[in-house]
């Protein structure tokens, strides 16, 4: 780590040498001081959810943006007993399957398959492994992200402080706390970055996997296929196409039953049978018209949701998939942007609690950096402010605003990290140039 620190000191003359390792010494006391940090905060992390675990039940002091539920795992719950129903050889979606509230089942079919493990535990043993394994993803996620700044050359953060950051923000607390199955899509990211990295019909093929049950698991990460488009992997591109048919078309006779199941989900979470969004909400057509109501540009609140979403999003999307389309070697900054994509792809649908909102912090903590302008840290620290568990008395649309605004400012990071990279690789041209000018010279 000594070696990574060095490389933001060059060393000049005796005296500059002498200064700039005092400088060192200074930043490794602060390195390793906030390395401690990060790990007792992952040690009371860890402690605090096997507590969680044993009672069933979380309880948060001060409170959070969150509500927690009456008990734990409540998502979790519902795939729990719809798969075991569906292996005693009932259908979830023509039947009641004991959902703890009642609900009908709002997942597509090959979900029941990924749940089939359920069948083998009890209820209690299986939310422990369940939050087990959620907590294992929301550290990969956070790791992989760590990894990319390293790859990118960014100023160093330390390990355990990073992941620390990412695993204790309010929406992975929110993502244990009611068991969805969101961070399920962490490897399918980095795979899917890994595929992409190289060559050939078995990485094409793993890109269309990940991409494909992505789709199938979560319908929002669709938007990640724009990746490959833009990298012109058109193999990948028809290998997702192909998983994902093949996907869907387990039990496809239920997949217009899920789809009503979820129209209906959308339906109470109509923007006009709820006051004010919900602290716990980030979708750009549930909250838009809150968003603007009562103030001077109230005439933005006309605007639909969704078209709204299109704008922003496809904006953002199309400013750095050109960044990408643009690099010659983009390698060291996809898993970052998949991250990215990920994320901002969480902001279009009707319906999008904060606990799909991982991705954002990892995405931040592998592309901000101290060389970006001082409007991107400053929005990002009010971020920050929103994205820790603790709830301060912040009303639900500028909180909301400052998530969509730090989307925007990720987004910001991202294409100069891609404007690095492309200044750092030298051009094909200049290569060709370089090569004649020896033979014109001659």
């Amino acid at each position: 780590m000594r070696e990574t620190l060095l490389r933001f000191w060059p060393v000049g003359t005796s005296v500059e040498a002498e200064s700039r390792t005092h400088s060192l010494k200074k930043y490794w006391n602060a390195y390793t001081l906030w390395s401690l940090v990060g790990l007792v905060a992952l040690v009371w992390w860890a402690t605090y959810w096997n507590n969680a675990v044993r009672k069933m039940h979380v309880r948060p002091s001060p409170p959070t943006w969150y509500d927690p539920f009456g008990f734990l795992s409540l998502d979790f719950l519902h795939n729990y007993q719809a798969s075991r129903f569906w292996l005693a050889g009932g259908d979830p979606y023509r039947a009641e399957f004991g959902d703890p509230i009642g609900r009908k089942l709002c997942y597509p079919p090959i979900v029941l398959v990924y749940f089939s493990w359920c069948g083998l535990l009890s209820v209690g043993k299986a939310i422990a492994v369940w939050t087990a394994t959620l907590g294992a993803m929301a550290l990969l996620g956070a790791f992989a992200a760590w990894r990319s700044r390293l790859q990118l050359g960014l100023a160093p953060v330390p390990a355990f402080f990073g992941m620390a950051a990412v695993v204790t923000s309010g929406p992975v607390s929110y993502a244990l706390e009611r068991g969805n199955y969101d961070l399920l899509l962490v490897p399918c990211i980095l795979l899917a970055a890994w595929g992409l990295r190289r060559s050939g019909w078995l990485s094409d093929a793993v890109v269309g996997y990940c991409i494909g049950i992505a789709i199938c698991l979560k319908v929002y990460p669709g938007l990640m296929l724009a990746v490959p488009l833009v990298m012109r992997r058109w193999r990948a591109v028809a290998c997702t196409v192909a998983f994902v048919a093949a996907f869907l078309s387990f039990q496809s006779h239920n997949l217009p039953i899920f789809a009503a199941n979820l129209q209906e989900i959308v339906t109470l979470h109509n923007v006009d049978t709820l006051a004010n969004p919900l602290a716990m909400v980030h979708s750009v057509p549930f909250c838009w018209k809150s968003l603007w109501d009562g103030t001077k540009l109230g005439i933005l609140a006309k605007v639909p949701g969704t078209a709204a979403a299109a704008a922003i999003v496809g904006g953002l999307l199309a400013w750095v998939s050109w960044g990408l389309y643009r690099c010659r070697d983009p390698r060291a900054v996809l898993v970052p942007f998949l991250l990215w994509v990920v994320a901002a792809a969480t902001f279009v649908p009707k319906v999008s609690n904060d606990y799909n909102l991982v991705f954002l912090p990892m995405a931040v903590l592998a592309l901000w950096d101290r060389r970006d302008p001082l409007y991107v840290h400053i929005g990002l620290g009010f971020l920050c402010l929103v994205l820790q568990p603790i709830a301060f008395p912040i009303s639900p649309s500028m909180q909301f605003g400052f998530k969509l605004a730090g989307l925007g400012l990720a987004a910001n990071c991202l294409a100069n990290r891609l404007r690095e990279l492309r200044q750092s690789q030298p051009d094909a041209n200049d290569n060709v140039k370089k090569a004649t000018e020896g033979f014109d010279a001659g």
